[in-house]
């Protein structure tokens, strides 16, 4: 249903306290820490593709708690951006407070992740078929 890219420490603890929910809710997805382009970069390239293939970078989401740029390097859509769950959704810095009070600012805490990842999967056909259709026209330019 598609691969799920994550960075950052509270978020990688809150997608993983989701894993009975995803499970229950039948939301089939790859879940790969994204700890660092460089080093997954070099990795022998049989490795990589097996962790995330060409295609899975077609098909990606991400959740992280630094900016939605910083998972550039992963995707190959912009479309993977709008499914991004990131601590600056609103292009703003957060306000702070404890570290609860910031994820949820951030819409970083578990009940946002996982409603990223059900709209994420739920749009999954149109969001393929928008990737297709970028792709056709590239062959007619």
């Amino acid at each position: 249903m598609g691969c799920v890219i994550v960075q950052g420490t509270s978020t990688t603890n809150n997608l993983l306290s989701l894993l009975p929910e995803l499970d229950r809710a039948g939301l089939n997805v790859r879940i790969v820490a994204a700890i660092s382009p460089q080093l997954f970069g070099a990795q022998p390239a049989h490795y990589r593709e097996l962790v995330i293939s060409p295609a899975d970078r077609f098909d990606m989401m991400g959740v992280t708690n630094r900016s939605r740029l910083s998972l550039a390097s992963w995707f190959s859509s912009e479309i993977s951006f709008e499914y991004t769950v990131c601590a600056d959704w609103d292009n703003r810095w957060r306000t702070g407070g404890t570290v609860d009070e910031v994820l949820e600012e951030a819409r970083l805490s578990p009940e946002w992740i996982l409603n990223g990842i059900e709209r994420f999967v739920r749009d999954r056909k149109e969001r393929l078929a928008r990737v297709r259709a970028l792709l056709e026209a590239s062959e007619k330019r």
